[in-house]
């Protein structure tokens, strides 16, 4: 998937846009997702939606968060049947743990504290969408623009390890200015 995050989508007629694979959010889903990124593709539109390909058990988008938009969130069998859902799921709700086991979605009104989702079994792989409306949507914002984006944290991530700076962009990056040697004491002036 090398190259993934440099992928994007691309307007082909006015109001069409081919989908191009992406890297998920979440480091745990290995698998290239599709992303709508509303008004990042089409300025007027106000829809955003990923879709992603859920395999394996895992904890995605912790620590509980809200935004100031509604969310919906797909959990639905693979294309082949989409009722056919074999999974157990919980998520947080506001103060509730919600507990699914067949395909569903989820509404999550603005500002009512979410997840972390839980996907404690996968029986059959099955698809999560993540849908948002606003003007301001963007599962991957190039910028920030009136919302405050959260940074989803799988829980089973591991830390992602240091990478030394190619030597090229160690040159091109700009120099910090030398700090200043610090002063010396002045020694007092010898008693007459």
């Amino acid at each position: 998937m090398a190259g993934m995050l440099k992928l994007k989508n691309k307007v082909r007629k006015p109001n069409v846009v081919e989908l191009k694979p992406w890297k998920s959010i979440h480091d745990t889903i290995k698998e290239p997702m599709v992303t709508g990124l509303g008004p990042l593709d089409i300025p007027d539109s106000v829809l955003a939606m990923g879709f992603a390909r859920i395999t394996k058990p895992d904890t995605l988008g912790f620590p509980s968060h809200k935004h100031n938009f509604d969310q919906w969130v797909y959990l639905i069998g693979d294309s082949r049947n989409f009722a056919d859902f074999d999974a157990d799921v919980e998520i947080l709700l506001g103060d509730k743990v919600v507990k699914i086991n067949y395909p569903c979605y989820i509404f999550i009104p603005k500002n009512v504290m979410h997840c972390p989702l839980e996907i404690k079994r996968v029986g059959k792989p099955f698809l999560f969408i993540d849908a948002r409306v606003t003007p301001d949507a963007s599962v991957r914002p190039k910028k920030r623009i009136a919302i405050q984006e959260v940074k989803y944290i799988a829980k089973n991530n591991k830390a992602p390890k240091a990478k030394a700076a190619p030597k090229a962009a160690a040159k091109a990056a700009p120099k910090k200015a030398a700090r200043p040697a610090p002063k010396k004491a002045a020694k007092p002036a010898p008693k007459k």
